[in-house]
């Protein structure tokens, strides 16, 4: 990410950060909260690097599983952008926002990195607009989420699942926060649905994160 379209051509600094996340996904959801914060610093830094770890690993292990495109039956039913499940959209009008949530998980194998490049991505939270948190990444890109800097307390987001069900959120709070900053992934209100947009802020060194909790 960065200012603007930047994160395009730096890519995403996988190493570390990826081998934490594996094994956060192998433990209880409680603590995974802990692995968020690992990737968050991931989402300032871009695509390149990302593509080009997928291209080594593809390469130096055959059995990895990599992104496919779906069937033909899968797609009788489910949207695919990338190869990845389209499970919903981030719609604010006023921001000229409407975006793709993609499901980054393929065969039990987590491509977020990757899945990025094609649209935001559902990653902490079971499904949309259900009761709990869900947190949504995103690149600070014109396609994704550069205009969220914009929004202010009290806007309105809607959140549509794969279904077209939508549910309008109202946002309560709006900060820039530092990348290891675990309390941002954490649900505001007990017995809630409430929405957590993450991007990075135009200087890349800082995360803009947007809560909202629905009407």
């Amino acid at each position: 990410m960065g200012k603007h379209d930047a994160d395009e051509g730096m890519g995403f600094f996988l190493g570390g950060a990826e081998l934490i996340k594996n094994i956060v996904l192998g433990i209880k959801n409680n603590i995974k909260i802990i692995g968020i914060v690992a990737l968050i610093p991931i989402i300032g830094i871009g695509a390149y690097q990302g593509s080009k770890y997928l291209s080594n690993k593809k390469n130096s292990n055959d059995s990895q599983t990599v992104p496919v495109v779906a069937s033909d039956v899968e797609k009788d039913t489910k949207q695919y952008i990338g190869g990845y499940e389209v499970i919903g959209k981030v719609k604010i009008n006023h921001l000229g926002i409407d975006v793709d949530v993609l499901n980054p998980v393929l065969e039990e194998n987590d491509y977020t990195d990757d899945a990025l490049n094609y649209g935001t991505v559902l990653y902490y939270g079971k499904k949309l607009n259900e009761i709990g948190n869900c947190t949504i990444i995103g690149h600070n890109t014109a396609s994704t989420f550069l205009n969220l800097k914009n929004i202010e307390v009290d806007d309105e987001l809607v959140i549509a699942n794969s279904n077209g069900v939508e549910v309008t959120y109202t946002v309560t709070s709006i900060e820039s926060v530092e990348p290891d900053d675990v309390s941002v992934v954490l649900q505001s209100e007990e017995n809630a649905k409430e929405i957590t947009l993450i991007t990075c802020d135009d200087d890349g060194t800082t995360r803009l994160v947007v809560k909202a909790i629905s009407k």
